[in-house]
C-alpha cells in the first residue's frame, strides 16, 4: 500500500514522517555511507523544507514501512538542477510544471539484503507505481531523478528503464546518472505486471492537487 504525505502536513503525521527519515538515515548514511546531512536518527536536508510529497510503501502483512521516495516540482528547488547540474551534460535546466523530480528513493535494508525473495522488486515497483498513478491523475508528463548506475539497473529489471539525460559522472564514491521517464499508462501496466501487482497501489485515489492540500 502506498501512502502519500505532503511536507506541510508533517506535524499531522508524526509517526510516518519519523519512520521515513529514520529509514533514510539507515539507508543513505549507515548502509551506503553517503555524505548526507543527519539530525539525530534522521537523514534530512534543505529540500525537505520545500513542501515535497513523500511517497511511502507499507507491507500489507506487517504494516511496516518498507520504502519511500520524495517528489519535488522542477519549478522549485530540486536536486538535479540545483545540486547536480553536471548530470545534465550540455542540456538546459529542467524547469516545467509537467516535470517532477523523484529523489531519496530507498528500500528498507533488511528487505534489500534478502536475496531469497522478490520483496525488493515488489516494494520498489510499488513506489514507482504510486508515482505513476499520481502522475497520470495529475497531468505530469515526465519524472526525472538523480540515481546511481546500480539503481538504474534495478529500474530496468522493474520494467521502467527510462532514458539517460546525459552520461554518468563520478560523484563521491558512486557513478551517478540523471534519468527521465515519460509517464504513460503502458509504463504503469508494465511495472505492475513485472511485480505481479493488481489494482491500484494508492491508499486512496489522489492527484497532486488533493495530495498537496491534504
Amino acid at each position: 500500500m502506498i501512502r502519500i504525505v505532503n511536507g506541510n502536513a508533517r506535524s499531522r503525521n508524526p509517526q510516518a514522517i519519523d519512520e521515513m527519515f529514520r529509514l533514510r538515515k539507515r539507508v543513505f548514511h549507515d548502509f551506503l555511507k553517503w555524505d548526507v546531512k543527519t539530525e539525530g536518527d534522521w537523514e534530512i536536508d534543505h529540500y525537505d523544507q520545500a513542501n515535497p510529497l513523500y511517497v511511502m510503501s507499507y507491507s500489507p502483512e506487517t504494516g511496516r514501512l518498507r520504502g519511500s521516495l520524495r517528489l519535488l516540482p522542477t519549478l522549485g528547488p530540486n536536486m538535479l538542477d540545483d545540486t547536480f547540474p553536471i548530470l545534465l551534460g550540455d542540456n538546459p535546466e529542467i524547469r516545467s510544471a509537467s516535470v517532477w523530480e523523484s529523489s531519496r528513493f530507498c528500500i528498507e535494508p533488511e528487505i534489500s539484503q534478502d536475496r531469497s525473495s522478490n520483496q525488493v522488486t515488489v516494494a520498489a515497483a510499488e513506489l514507482m507505481c504510486g508515482v505513476g498513478e499520481l502522475s497520470l491523475a495529475s497531468g505530469i508528463s515526465h519524472i526525472v531523478t538523480v540515481t546511481d548506475v546500480f539503481l538504474e539497473r534495478m529500474f530496468r529489471r522493474m520494467g521502467c528503464p527510462g532514458e539517460r539525460i546525459a552520461d554518468p559522472q563520478r560523484i563521491g564514491s558512486v557513478y551517478a546518472v540523471a534519468i527521465a521517464w515519460e509517464v504513460s499508462r503502458k509504463l504503469l501496466e508494465t511495472m505492475k505486471a513485472v511485480a505481479a501487482i493488481e489494482g491500484t497501489v494508492l491508499e486512496r485515489p489522489m492527484s497532486l492537487e488533493t495530495a498537496r492540500a491534504a
